[in-house]
């Protein structure tokens, strides 16, 4: 009869170990991939709404300013602008900064308003949320101009 070799009383239960150790990592890098995969596509979909908000805000000209030849914001641009980011499904509060007062001089020499908006998306992990109850935030900011002649 064949004798069965017995392993050390000192090895017992050390491959669980390295298999509960190795699960843990591979969710950590999960984690990683998926939810820096989301913290780039809010960071990008601020980004796009703070672009489309400047660019309302920008085109809300003082139309009887306009008709003297200036190119002036209307009082309500900013009030525009938080419009489009409603319409996109944020809250007004997203915005975090509406700054109708730059100027820009174009290389004609005609001087025209410009309009800058900030916001801030908050959004939580997926797969961090599970050790993280806290929310990521998202900022971007965009700076838009209108464009004479056109």
């Amino acid at each position: 009869m064949r004798q069965r070799l017995r392993r050390p009383r000192g090895e017992r239960g050390s491959f669980t170990f390295a298999v509960v150790f190795w699960a843990l990592m591979a969710m950590m890098l999960a984690g990683l991939v998926v939810d820096g995969g989301l913290s780039i596509t809010e960071r990008q979909h601020a980004g796009d709404i703070a672009e489309q908000a400047a660019r309302a805000g920008a085109n809300d000209l003082d139309q009887n300013a306009l008709r003297a030849g200036r190119y002036q914001l209307a009082q309500d641009a900013c009030a525009q602008a938080t419009a489009v980011v409603t319409a996109s499904g944020l809250a007004a509060s997203a915005v975090t900064s509406c700054n109708p007062d730059g100027i820009l001089r174009l290389a004609t020499g005609q001087v025209v308003p410009t309009m800058t908006i900030r916001i801030r998306i908050r959004y939580a992990p997926i797969l961090i949320g599970m050790f993280y109850s806290g929310q990521f935030i998202a900022n971007a900011a965009a700076t838009a101009h209108p464009q004479p002649g056109t």
